[in-house]
């Protein structure tokens, strides 16, 4: 099996994944009766178990054809010519991927394989360290589908209303700055100096599978839909649960 192979089947196995809880999560929502949800929750642990433990499976095994693409570079020295299509077919995939799924931390992962295209386009970078960039890309996204994440950052649908309030009045509920930003303003630093402290919210991320929003003073919680590819906003009983 080769690289592009591999690495194709863990995103299309990854994507099922988000697809099968998308379908779970909408049939849940739409139930009435407490005791057929619970019952349909049960299930639905059950299926993501199974589910997740062949996936696991699939990524073991393209984690050993990776590592042994690694030695065989390592083993090897440089590479021929022939790596540089492999490449451009790996890095294809990847912004695929980054597109196609859900928007978590679009602007990192871009910037990362932004400078993987910088890398293998520089004429003086070697195949083989070329390559060895490629696959630790492919490792850090792979990755992203087995973790769970929290972190800050602005409305989906609506970004940048909290620094709006900051600048029209720091000590406003709309701003509602924390303790080690209003030390920093204590200490001289200006609101717009802060600009890229002032997050909207918080995300929550669950591997590939889910990915949701809470404003910063519990407000709104909202929910990426990966069918409709819209944020849905969550009743206060769901608000809850991401909280």
């Amino acid at each position: 099996m080769n690289i592009h192979s591999a690495i194709s089947t863990i995103f299309r196995t990854s994507l099922i994944a988000a697809s099968l809880s998308a379908v779970s999560l909408t049939a849940m929502a739409q139930s009435t009766n407490a005791e057929a949800a619970y019952a349909s929750v049960l299930q639905d642990i059950e299926n993501t178990q199974l589910n997740i433990a062949q996936r696991e499976a699939y990524i073991a095994t393209q984690e050993a054809e990776i590592a042994s693409l690694r030695k065989q570079i390592k083993d090897s020295g440089p590479l021929s010519s022939a790596v540089e299509p492999m490449l451009g077919k790996m890095v294809s995939a990847i912004e695929g991927e980054i597109n196609k799924d859900i928007p978590f931390l679009a602007g990192v992962r871009f910037q990362r394989l932004d400078k993987l295209k910088s890398d293998i386009a520089d004429p003086g970078n070697t195949p083989g360290n070329k390559m060895r960039s490629a696959l630790l890309m492919y490792d850090i996204e792979v990755g992203y589908g087995q973790s769970l994440e929290a972190y800050g950052g602005q409305h989906p649908t609506n970004p940048g209303t909290r620094y709006a309030a900051c600048e029209v009045e720091v000590n406003s509920s709309g701003c509602a700055l924390s303790d080690n930003l209003n030390d920093k303003l204590a200490a001289g630093a200006r609101v717009r100096d802060l600009r890229n402290d002032i997050f909207d919210g918080s995300y929550l991320r669950y591997g590939r599978i889910a990915l949701a929003y809470q404003q910063f003073d519990g407000s709104q919680t909202l929910r990426y839909d990966p069918q409709s590819k819209e944020w849905v906003e969550l009743s206060s009983g769901q608000a809850l649960e991401v909280e």
